[in-house]
């Protein structure tokens, strides 16, 4: 009897580590990739919340179903990004994007999984195997050049009690990718760029009951791409006799140039000695109109002649 003993208790001990690897009939097994150009420009006025890119992960694996006997141990493991309640978006390395994860299963289900490590176990049952995924970005604030890395985004494993691995589901990003804000352009009309004012020819005799006269209305236009603002800056060389006008360098004496600025219809003095000499718009349209005027003003004892002034005009934006 003794012998008889000692084989069958080796016989189960053989048997144990058959049986605890059996939880499940098969278990999925497929790794998926996406590959994003290293640099996406994410447009100025694209709103918060909006997507910059929708893109599936490579591969489509044939939907079935697996069949687990036992509780089968299951961890997912993805990375810690911070959450942004209540959407399943989450913020990544670069400053002002976010990402989501959509994973569709063999039942032709598609949902948002959550970025997090979890280690749990898959109840008893028939259950869907994960097919493919797709990931969308999402802009979550202002974009300033951070880059979102490669290598693993989520993973699904399956596994033994012991901790072996059966099987698994992950999606990886193969390529870092830098997200960027356009680089803003603006420049004036071509119109705009060396233009001349024509003020209508008046009486000296205009400046006895007013200091100016001759007022012509005109405007100057900053064509622009992806830029918010638009800041007009005048210079020139001031009248010796009052510093506020340009001078003229025509043959009329006691006349010089008055130039000003007809923002929301108001008139107001550009300064050529450099003081209160900007102006500051928001561009609308990709355009930013600045409306202007131009008189002759009395600056001394007028006499007849020319009126000639020069008045230089630069952009900046941002």
């Amino acid at each position: 009897m003794k012998p008889s003993i000692s084989r069958l208790l080796t016989l189960l001990v053989l048997g144990l580590p058959i049986a605890a690897q059996a939880e499940c009939d098969s278990y999925m097994d497929s790794e998926h990739g996406l590959s994003l150009p290293a640099t996406i420009t994410v447009p100025a006025n694209l709103p918060d919340g909006s997507i910059i890119t929708q893109q599936p992960f490579s591969g489509v694996v044939p939907g079935r179903f697996f069949n687990c006997h036992s509780l089968t141990l299951r961890q997912v493991t993805s990375r810690r990004y911070p959450q942004l309640l209540p959407s399943l978006i989450y913020s990544t390395e670069a400053p002002g994007i976010g990402i989501r994860i959509k994973i569709t299963d063999a039942r032709g289900v598609t949902n948002f999984y959550a970025l997090e490590n979890i280690t749990n176990q898959l109840p008893t049952g028939r259950h869907p195997i994960f097919t493919n995924a797709e990931a969308i970005f999402y802009k979550t604030g202002p974009v300033t050049g951070g880059v979102v890395p490669a290598g693993s985004i989520y993973k699904y494993t399956m596994m033994t009690r012991i901790g072996q691995r059966l099987g698994r589901f992950e999606l990886n990003l193969n390529n870092s990718v830098r997200f960027v804000s356009p680089v803003a352009t603006c420049n004036l009309e071509a119109g705009d760029v060396n233009r001349s004012i024509a003020l209508d020819p008046v009486q000296v005799s205009a400046f006895n009951s007013s200091p100016y006269a001759g007022a012509h209305n005109f405007e100057l236009t900053a064509n622009c791409s992806d830029a918010a603002n638009v800041t007009f800056r005048f210079s020139g060389p001031p009248s010796p006799e009052n510093d506020l006008l340009f001078a003229n360098t025509g043959t009329a004496g006691g006349v010089a140039l008055w130039l000003y600025s007809r923002i929301n219809g108001t008139n107001q003095t550009i300064p050529a000695n450099g003081s209160d000499n900007e102006r500051t718009l928001v561009v609308s349209g990709n355009r930013a109109v600045l409306p202007l005027g131009a008189a002759y003003h009395k600056s001394g004892t007028v006499g007849q002649g020319t009126l000639i002034s020069t008045a230089t005009v630069n952009i900046t934006y941002n």
